[in-house]
Parts: C-alpha cells; sequence; structure tokens
C-alpha cells in the first residue's frame, strides 16, 4: 500500500513565460459558484470522512458566504486564494489545490532565500540565502514586515492558505513557498523591502527578486566549476560513518525510489564492514513519499514478521475507480482490482492488514538504533518511525512528527470543471500498528529535544 504527500516540491526553474495574473484568463462569478458546488460534491462523493473535524454545518455556512462574497470575475489564481482557506479546515494536508506547479512553470519572480514561518513570535526567520547568491540578510535574522506588511499577517496567511493537520505544519510547509504569497497575493512586484532584527538591532534592506531561469543558469554554472562532493547534499539517500564512534548516520529526505535501491545494500553493507554499533536513521524534514520504501528499509532492522498499519478504511469512489484505470488497462487488472471496479461508489471498505514476513537477510543490522523526527516528519516517514517505536527496536529522538498515527491519505486526483484548479482528495483512512481510535496525533518521541539538536543528542547517548 503507498501512502503520499504531495509536497509540491517541483522544480522551480522549468520555463521562460513570465507570470502574471493579467494574463490569466478570468472566470465569472457564476462559473466559480459552480466550481464550489462541485467541490462539496467531489469532497463528500470521495473522502471517507470529511466531516471528521470541520462540521458539514460550518463547512456549507462558510461556502455559502464565498458564493455570495464573489461579485465580480477573479482569475484562477484569486479564486484559489478565496477557496484555499476552506480546504485549509479540514486538517487534511492531502487534500488540497495545487497551483503552485503551475505558477513555478511561469519562471516567477524569486526571492533568493529561505525562511522559516511560525504560528508564533518570531513569525518569519531567515534561514539562509540562496547558492550563488551573496546574502543581504544575517542567518537567524527574525523578519518584522516585508514591504511594510508586518510578518505575523504573512504567516497569518500563509497558514489559512495551506493545508495540515496543524498550524505549525502549514506554517512551516508553507515556508518553502513564500516567494509565491509575496507575488501572487502581495504583488511584490520583486522588490522587498525587509526589515529585520538582529543582535538586538533594528535595520532594514531592500532586496530584488530573481527570475527562477536565471537561478537556475546561475547554479549551473556553479556547479560545473565545482570540484566536491556537495552534489552528494541533493541525493535522497546518504550515508556517513563516524569510525571513532562505530556510529553510521543514514539521512533519508524522502521515501522515494530514486537511488534507494542501489543504496540501501551498499550502506548496510558497509556498516556491516566497518563493524558498525549504532545506527542513526534521520528523518527529519522528511515528507513521506512510498511507504513500501518503509517496509523494505524496516527488513534491515527488525528480526520479526511486522506491520506498518493495522487497517485502512477506502472510499469507493469516481476519481479512486479513474486512478485505478489510468494506472492500467482493465485486462491487465488482477481480481481484486476488477472487483473495486464493479462496487457502489459511496461504500466503504476496511481492509486489514497481516504481518509481513521477515526475510533472510545476511545484512540485517543487530545493533542500536535511533529514529530522529520533527514537525516535518510526514506521512509515510511517520508510519516508518511510528513501527520502529511500536516494536520497540530503539529510540525516537527529536519532536512529535507531523504526521499523524492515524490519518487520511492516498490521494485521488480531481479537476474544477471551470477554473480547471488540481485539487487532490484523500481517499482512505489509515490507522497505523498501535493506533487506536481516538489517535489523532503523531509519532511521539522518546526523548524531545528541537530538530536541529537531535542528532547531537544521539551521539551524546551513543558516547556515554
Amino acid at each position: 500500500m503507498k501512502k503520499r504527500l504531495n509536497l509540491l516540491i517541483g522544480c522551480l526553474f522549468l520555463t521562460s513565460i513570465v507570470w502574471s495574473q493579467a494574463n490569466q484568463r478570468v472566470y465569472t462569478p457564476s462559473e466559480m459558484r459552480e466550481d464550489l458546488d462541485t467541490l462539496v460534491k467531489y469532497l463528500e462523493d470521495t473522502h471517507p470522512d470529511i466531516y471528521y473535524r470541520y462540521s458539514k454545518e460550518n463547512f456549507y455556512g462558510d461556502v455559502g458566504r464565498l458564493k455570495k462574497s464573489l461579485t465580480k470575475n477573479l482569475t484562477r489564481t484569486e479564486f484559489y486564494f478565496a477557496a484555499e482557506p476552506l480546504l485549509s479546515k479540514f486538517d487534511d494536508g492531502h487534500t488540497d489545490f495545487h497551483i503552485i506547479e503551475e505558477y513555478n512553470s511561469q519562471n516567477p519572480v524569486i526571492i533568493p532565500y529561505f525562511f522559516k514561518v511560525s504560528p508564533a513570535k518570531p513569525f518569519i526567520v531567515c534561514a539562509g540565502a540562496y547558492k550563488t547568491v551573496t546574502s543581504q540578510l544575517p542567518n537567524d535574522a527574525e523578519i518584522l514586515s516585508i514591504n511594510d506588511i508586518p510578518s505575523s499577517q504573512i504567516a497569518k496567511d500563509i497558514i489559512r492558505l495551506n493545508t495540515g493537520e496543524n498550524e505549525d505544519f502549514r506554517a512551516e510547509f508553507g515556508s518553502n513557498y513564500i516567494y509565491f504569497y509575496l507575488e501572487a497575493l502581495y504583488h511584490a512586484n520583486g522588490r522587498y523591502n525587509i526589515k529585520y532584527k538582529n543582535n538586538g538591532k533594528i535595520k532594514t534592506v531592500l532586496i530584488y527578486g530573481i527570475r527562477s531561469d536565471e537561478i537556475n543558469d546561475r547554479i549551473k554554472k556553479f556547479s560545473a566549476t565545482t570540484i566536491s562532493n556537495n552534489s552528494d547534499t541533493e541525493k535522497n539517500f546518504s550515508l556517513e560513518i563516524l569510525d571513532q564512534d562505530k556510529t553510521a548516520i543514514i539521512k533519508v529526505k524522502s521515501f522515494e525510489w530514486e537511488g534507494y535501491q542501489v543504496f540501501i545494500d551498499s550502506a548496510f553493507k558497509e556498516i556491516k564492514r566497518k563493524e558498525i554499533k549504532n545506527l542513526i536513521i534521520d528523518l527529519i524534514d522528511n515528507g513521506g513519499g512510498d511507504s513500501d520504501i518503509g517496509d523494505d528499509f524496516l527488513q534491515y532492522i527488525l528480526d520479526h514478521p511486522f506491520r506498518q498499519y493495522n487497517k485502512a478504511v477506502v472510499k469507493n469512489s469516481r476519481f479512486y475507480k479513474e486512478r485505478l484505470k489510468a494506472q492500467k488497462p482493465q485486462n491487465a487488472m488482477d481480481a481484486n482490482e476488477l472487483e473495486v471496479l464493479r462496487k457502489a461508489n459511496g461504500t466503504l471498505d476496511t481492509i486489514f492488514y497481516e504481518n509481513i514476513k521477515i526475510d533472510d537477510n545476511a545484512l540485517r543490522f543487530g545493533g542500536k538504533v535511533y529514529v530522529l523526527i520533527n514537525l516535518q516528519t510526514y506521512s509515510s516517514a511517520a508510519d516508518f518511525a511510528q513501527c520502529f517505536s511500536f516494536y520497540k527496536r530503539g529510540l525516537v529522538i527529536g519532536e512529535e512528527s507531523g504526521g499523524l498515527i492515524k490519518s487520511y491519505g492516498d490521494i485521488v486526483p480531481a479537476k474544477l470543471p471551470n477554473t480547471q484548479l488540481n485539487l487532490t482528495i484523500s481517499s482512505t483512512l489509515y490507522y497505523n500498528i498501535g493506533a487506536g481510535e481516538k489517535d489523532w496525533r503523531g509519532v511521539m518521541p522518546d526523548i524531545k529535544v528541537p530538530p536541529q539538536g537531535a542528532i547531537a543528542k544521539a551521539l551524546e547517548m551513543i558516547r556515554n
């Protein structure tokens, strides 16, 4: 079974079309109202329990008020900004509109800095400049305002314009796309007058944006002239050996198959060759991917049958079936898949998971294991951590994961008929191993520390 979080971390550097809302088609109030009615139907028909936190009465009231407010033509982006807060209230990070891919494909202006957004003060903190950019902002500087918009307001808008199970996750996830909000929502036009506080002093700096294709060109030139192992930092999986501590650190950025099969065997061969005694698995900022990778990875550290999920509740729907048919022709489907196509839309199926048999594995690791997690450990990465924790294989260090141990996922795609806004909707409710009916929570760490101190804490325990 695959659980995916569509993180939308697409390439920022794609085409040379200039983004402008003025160039977008506009939609009439009646077209947008029809799309809202369609959205309601799609959600109710597809999601296993769309009103699990946001009541139907409140949702219908909010939809009605939004429909009444639509009195003039809007672009697709403007309609997105109006409708996205509805989805945000469902507290389901897998059910969401997807417009940023389109924005990224238009060669947008980018503010060439990373920021961390938070629902609490400091609301925005500078996390460094892009490669090849000479920084005008100190790392860790508190951003007070951008173009006279208070950082508190920017954070509030980012939180209401992102979906997820809690505000902390929405803020941190939205941090990845602050450039989008500055341009598409606040119309900065590539000029960012930033007031910031650093070492107790308040200063102001004017920063200019850069087109994404120019950033791409700079990075290509930089990469071509730099002879180093820096490219390793871009890989999904990495291994670091600390010989003195007899410790290996495996960093997993996402649970995607690219590079995994080559990496995993070679990593554990090296761990065995070096006679490593301690293994740290770093899942900090891992947004998830394919849970089948988690099943395979667990074969290297567990020595008994296991399962990541207790059960899943699947809703049969038009979009669930359309996704199945898009994946393979009917003449290639097995009996179970054909049975799904025959089931009535709207019905629920409960799937109970059996333990996965443990394989013979000469590379299985028998030493101490530590798993690192944080708020940005999500979806199948959180599933892996919960399985590891449930079977008491070692210690979990960090902060409560953003991914819940009882959560919605297995997204299906849909599109609104008029504005053509793309969205994904959860089709399945997953119960991780050890999750009860009331366990709407993340994976709980055995040792709670800030994520930036998690590796140091693990090494402290190993050395002591």
